[in-house]
């Protein structure tokens, strides 16, 4: 039968009417299809249901539709029990029937059916859509061994099996916003809606072309329904059964066994925009290791996808639909419990990273939290708070809405490190505000006293004096009534920032002379150099360079002595400029350079910044402009991470 001569059918449903968004997509198709390998080329397009997985494969095969002269092949595996499923032993009887094999001579058992597809295919150059396939032993039935065939497969679950008959397997995210946008107007006929409904109706669709389609439409057919409603009800709405989306979920969540079902439904109830598997573990009292069948089932199912550095995360839509189960499945406290647990985990960690990034100045919360040994070193932390940074916040933000006071001024205590070289000013300043409040409620004096500090210090670089003074001096009457030396040291070097900052130098000078004697008192080196150095960048202000040159050269030695990168470029810095007055060029230009060394050391963007802008000032008054402006350029490209507000 095998020279029987063969059809060339195309069984392609309609292309869609626009395919937005997938650019990347369709050229690693291209690419593929280019390749030349000894057997056909198979690529698996995942993602959740309503992701465009068909429509992408449909548009790509009708642009495609003239370099498979033999035809191209499409079924439907689709869930086993619906009315539109079919069997990979059915599925290889219709591909015969069309390719011209009596239907009298297809054999009866799915081994010979293969077999004789294979045969009738061999060396022909024909694609194959195997749509919505549920598992892999499905598809793998029905390749073809024709090096010139080209096939698709589209499928929820990712079908990683398939990888090892040589497939690529494709996963589809979520549309960005702009075709998001582009695909909802479209839709919509054109419609005219307003920014925020749109932005409304984007949020509720999640990305997903199903439901901004369908979406689009209830808009085009109803011209009087209300934007502004439709966005309200739309998240809701598209997981009811109304777009069918929740069917798709139902049937993904019904296929998990127990633990990845738990795992899946937790994950919808945890804060942040993304999960540490260690902290999963932790969460749900499992090891690593034990947690990784659940973690696989639920990649696999495109419930979950991985991130870099053990960590994974949930798309929105998704994330939504696991939330919803929780919320019907798993009692009020128990979900309470296990978003408690979370929030103390990220607390220790917070804590422990902050001793390594930030040694200078001990946490209270340290006193009564164990450190974990989850950080080699200070940048294996510094790069652990730079991806959980977002999560963190997310964390805070739970423990200030179920009233868990002791973790939240904790977490806002242990945030100052970390701020101090990136600069997060809107979060940190929302973070250290709610962390006042809760460490009052919790008669923590001298925590709340350290979170005034804080808040008045973001406040000062904010230019807002007033409420700064209100903060510094909020926490120096704390450091007064406990008798607590470094609170009170700390809060005359920070009123004494807010009498600089409202122009009197005089008084600020006092002020800083008073912080140097108390921090000397107390022994605090540290302090005494922070308040030196200060003292001489405003005897620098008021024209007294050389006492100023005394000052500065006395907080460098003490601040190298700490080993304190960050605080040594900072007495340096205003020192240069002096050499540089002064005509000592070489000497202000080497002595940057060895403090830019040191902060990069830092990995600290902020401190970075402070030194190459030092270094362009210096280097425009010597007259390159060149070297000048490449130091400004690499500045204000480290901006994004520093996050310095404009003063």
């Amino acid at each position: 039968m095998s020279d029987r001569p063969v059809r060339a059918p195309v069984q392609l449903p309609p292309a869609p009417t626009v395919l937005l968004g997938r650019a990347a997509e369709l050229t690693r198709l291209d690419e593929i299809r280019l390749r030349s390998d000894p057997a056909p080329s198979v690529v698996v397009l995942t993602g959740v249901g309503g992701i465009g997985k068909t429509a992408l494969a449909l548009h790509w095969l009708h642009t495609h539709r003239a370099r498979f002269p033999d035809g191209i092949l499409c079924a439907r595996f689709s869930a086993e029990g619906t009315e539109t499923s079919e069997s990979a032993s059915g599925i290889l009887h219709g591909f015969l029937a069309a390719l011209g094999i009596p239907v009298d001579e297809i054999p009866d058992s799915l081994a010979q059916r293969a077999a004789e597809f294979r045969a009738v295919t061999a060396d022909r150059r024909f694609a194959v859509l195997l749509d919505d396939v549920v598992h892999s032993a499905d598809a793998r039935a029905v390749l073809p061994s024709s090096a010139n065939a080209f096939v698709l497969v589209t499928s929820r679950s990712q079908l990683t099996s398939l990888a090892l008959d040589g497939a690529e397997i494709l996963p589809l995210s979520p549309l960005p916003e702009r075709p998001s946008r582009e695909v909802l107007v479209l839709r919509s006929g054109q419609r005219q809606i307003s920014q925020e409904d749109a932005e409304n109706l984007l949020t509720a669709c999640a990305g997903l072309p199903l439901a901004l389609a369908i979406t689009g439409a209830r808009l085009r057919v109803r011209p009087r329904r209300n934007p502004h409603q439709e966005a309200r009800r739309g998240r809701a709405r598209h997981f009811g059964g109304f777009t069918g989306l929740a069917k798709v979920f139902d049937a993904a969540y019904a296929a998990l066994d127990d633990s990845a079902a738990r795992l899946y439904r937790t994950c919808g109830i945890l804060p942040g925009p993304h999960h540490a598997v260690d902290a999963l573990a932790d969460t749900l009292q499992s090891s690593p290791a034990y947690l990784d069948d659940a973690l696989d089932e639920l990649i696999e199912a495109n419930l979950l996808h991985e991130l870099e550095d053990e960590t994974v995360a949930q798309h929105d839509v998704v994330r939504h639909d696991a939330r919803v189960r929780a919320e019907r499945q798993d009692a009020e406290a128990d979900r309470h419990y296990l978003v408690h647990r979370y929030t103390r985990w990220y607390r220790d960690q917070t804590v422990t990273a902050s001793a390594l990034i930030h040694p200078f100045r001990p946490n209270f919360a340290s006193e009564t939290v164990a450190a974990t040994d989850s950080f080699a070193d200070r940048d294996h932390a510094v790069s652990w708070w730079r991806r959980e940074r977002r999560v963190i916040n997310a964390v805070a933000e739970a423990a200030l809405a179920h009233g868990w006071d002791e973790e939240l001024w904790q977490l806002a205590e242990a945030s100052w490190g970390f701020f101090l070289h990136h600069r997060d000013y809107e979060s940190f300043l929302e973070l250290c505000t709610a962390g006042i409040e809760a460490a009052r409620r919790c008669a923590q004096p001298l925590a709340e006293a350290r979170l005034h500090s804080q808040v008045g210090y973001v406040y000062d670089r904010l230019k807002q004096f007033e409420k700064a003074a209100a903060h510094h001096t909020a926490a120096l009457e704390i450091g007064d009534r406990e008798q607590h030396g470094p609170t009170q040291a700390t809060a005359l070097s920070r009123i004494a920032r807010d009498a600089r900052g409202r122009g009197d130098l005089e008084g600020a000078l006092a002020l800083y002379e008073r912080s140097a004697e108390k921090h000397a008192e107390i022994g605090l080196p540290r302090g005494v150099g922070m308040a030196r150095r200060r003292r001489g960048e405003l005897l620098i202000k008021l024209g007294r360079e050389e006492e100023a040159v005394r000052e500065l050269t006395e907080a460098a030695a003490i601040m190298a002595e700490a080993d304190d990168a960050g605080q040594h470029a900072r007495a340096v810095i205003p020192l240069a400029a002096i050499h540089a007055r002064r005509g000592d060029y070489r000497r202000a230009r080497a002595e940057l350079l060895r403090a830019l060394e040191e902060v990069e050391r830092l990995r600290s963007p902020h401190f970075q910044a402070e030194v190459l802008t030092a270094l362009a000032d210096l280097e425009s008054g010597h007259g390159d402009e060149a070297s000048a402006q490449r130091h400004l350029d690499e500045a204000r490209g480290l901006s994004g991470d520093s996050a310095e507000p404009p003063h």
